[in-house]
């Protein structure tokens, strides 16, 4: 047969038309496998092996049309079928509505691409799927640079796997957080909106920030999915949004240019740091050992602990691991009892380790403040002090950093309050950081709102042990007797149930204080001089209160630090014996660092 003779066959045959219809038919069905799979969380070797049969069902396909004819018996060999039963010119009536309404369906999903490309900006890169909507905002309007970086949505239909898409936001929020241009809300306030239905709006004045950024987390075998957008919270827009389509090996580069895109998208300079890369297996047990850990059981701790050093055997260069290894190894004071030798050797332990996290990354702030606080409770406040500079130098605006600062016995009330306000303001939703509020602004003097703090305080945690005492101080010291002792009736803790009577008894001047002063000397004098101090300084009875304040200093207690603050002291405060009394207590050193690049909102 002569080429032309074949090329008139083929047409005749209608395998031209035939294998038209299976390409266009095969693209259509690769389309709604790249939407509909990854919904179910399909790993993508299955569209793979889909693409592989349909590229080997190709020339299968060919052949077939080539010698097989349809007629109204069936199908039939076409070199069989005789001219008068050949329906080849209905086969090819068919073949056309098949290829146009196929090109049709085909058209209309290439037209939603192209206009989604063009609308979104879109963008591929390596493997990405990307679009960036950059959205002009009133020139006159200003808004402060502050953002939530909330828990991303675990997209995997493993619900042991929420720990990876924690972690991924979590780590974007450390890097943010690292930028001084920005104000970034906290891990505990952000995420504590998981899994609940609430619309942006109301996430953004619960957390006081303008900018949100969300996100999903899909994985499927060694790919992962992630895909984030940056709302506007004042008007709901989305600023920019991203799908990164990658291999796990690229999740750290991923990371960054979340970071970088955010960055760029609030017009903030780049820091021009980038989150460091690990070997993927020890991450994933860094991950794990975070999430675990924060469930606070014995058995989470153990667990926790055995995850945290398999990621240490696996890659023993990643900063991160060695802080958590430390905070984990703490945990164990929780576990068992310690004697006092022992509690030397962990403190130790905890120190090396948080020191290989710093030679590891010698920027890491929170490792710097972790180490300070622990030089702190060894007694060593020159090295304390020096860490916690460092640590409010390279991030002055991290909540963990502010928080663990606040703590340096070194600073003035003022200084405490201002820290304590600026923690509420990047961990609003915390209970603690309400906590550490009200106690600043008691020593302050500013009773009605430390008790309106403590108030918050109480909602996230009603009264534990301890607490009640405190709540109970508080009302007494803002002139409100029935509350102060309608609180105490709560407390259950042994020592505060022989100090808060004794001090409400003598703020309120009651007729059974000297008892109550008399059973707390025989049960806490000895171990507490300092409370007995407080109880007769407040009521001017100097003569007992200087007795029990040397006994204090020279005891070498640890709250001794607390009384150039001390509102129970001011009675004596202008005297030349206490300003004497003041000399031989070693103080630490003033913090070297300007409180100024502390911005409250309502600065």
């Amino acid at each position: 047969m002569s080429l032309n003779n074949y090329y008139k066959e083929l047409k005749r045959r209608n395998v031209f038309k035939a294998a038209l219809a299976y390409i266009v038919v095969c693209w259509i069905i690769l389309q709604v496998i790249s939407i509909v799979f990854p919904m179910f969380g399909i790993p993508n070797n299955i569209s793979k092996a889909v693409l592989f049969i349909l590229i080997i069902g190709f020339p299968i396909w060919l052949v077939f049309a080539w010698v097989y004819e349809v007629t109204p018996d069936g199908l039939k060999k076409t070199e069989n079928v005789k001219k008068e039963q050949s329906i080849i010119a209905e086969t090819s009536s068919k073949f056309n509505k098949l290829i146009l309404g196929a090109l049709a369906i085909a058209i209309i999903l290439l037209a939603i691409n192209v206009y989604g490309t063009y609308s979104d900006k879109n963008s591929s890169q390596e493997n990405s799927k990307s679009q960036e909507v950059v959205l002009k905002e009133n020139p006159e309007e200003e808004l402060e640079k502050s953002i939530a970086v909330l828990a991303f949505e675990n997209m995997t239909s493993d619900e042991e796997q929420e720990y990876f898409s924690d972690g991924i936001s979590e780590e974007i929020l450390n890097y943010l957080a690292k930028n001084p241009e920005l104000t970034v809300i906290s891990r505990t306030s952000s995420f504590s909106f998981k899994n609940k239905a609430v619309d942006i709006q109301t996430i953004g004045e619960k957390l006081n920030t303008n900018y949100i950024l969300e996100g999903s987390v899909r994985k499927a075998d060694s790919m992962v999915r992630i895909t984030v957008q940056l709302i506007q919270v004042n008007n709901g827009a989305h600023l920019w949004s991203e799908t990164y389509d990658r291999k796990m090996q690229d999740i750290f580069a991923i990371q960054d240019e979340i970071a970088e895109k955010v960055t760029r998208n609030l017009e903030v300079n780049l820091l021009g740091l980038n989150i460091p890369s690990v070997d993927i297996e020890a991450y994933n047990k860094f991950l794990q050992a975070k999430e675990i850990y924060l469930r606070f059981t014995k058995e989470s701790f153990e667990r926790a602990s055995r995850l945290i050093n398999e990621a240490v055997q696996i890659d023993s260069n990643y900063a991160p691991i060695w802080l958590y290894k430390a905070g984990i190894r703490l945990s164990e004071g929780y576990i068992r009892e310690f004697t006092e030798e022992e509690e030397e050797e962990l403190l130790e332990r905890v120190i090396s380790e948080i020191e290989r996290a710093i030679k590891i990354d010698p920027d890491y702030a929170h490792a710097y403040a972790s180490l300070a606080e622990k030089y702190q409770q060894k007694g060593d406040y020159v090295t304390a002090k020096k860490y916690f500079e460092k640590a409010f130098k390279l991030q002055p605006n991290d909540d963990a950093v502010l928080q663990l600062l606040s703590r340096y016995q070194g600073l003035e009330s003022s200084q405490v309050t201002k820290l304590a306000r600026k923690s509420v303001e990047l961990d609003p939703l915390e209970g603690l950081s309400y906590l550490h509020l009200a106690l600043a602004l008691f020593y302050e003097r500013e009773y009605e709102e430390c008790l309106n703090a403590f108030d918050i305080y109480l909602v996230y945690y009603p009264y534990t042990l301890g607490i009640a005492g405190f709540h109970a101080e508080f009302f007494a010291m803002a002139g409100k007797k029935e509350e102060a002792y309608k609180a105490l009736k709560k407390e259950t803790f042994d020592y505060s149930l022989k100090y808060t009577p004794m001090i409400l008894a003598v703020i309120f001047n009651d007729p059974d204080k000297e008892k109550l002063i008399e059973q707390f000397i025989q049960t806490y004098g000895e171990s507490n001089p300092y409370g007995v101090a407080q109880a007769y300084a407040y009521q001017n009875k100097k003569k007992e209160a200087y007795k029990w304040l040397e006994k204090a200093i020279s005891n070498k207690i640890r709250n001794i630090f607390q009384i150039k603050k001390d509102p129970y002291m001011d009675n004596l405060r202008e005297d030349k014996r206490f300003k004497e009394l003041l000399t031989k207590i070693e103080f630490p050193e003033p913090l070297d660092i300007d409180l100024s690049r502390i911005k409250l909102n309502d600065q």
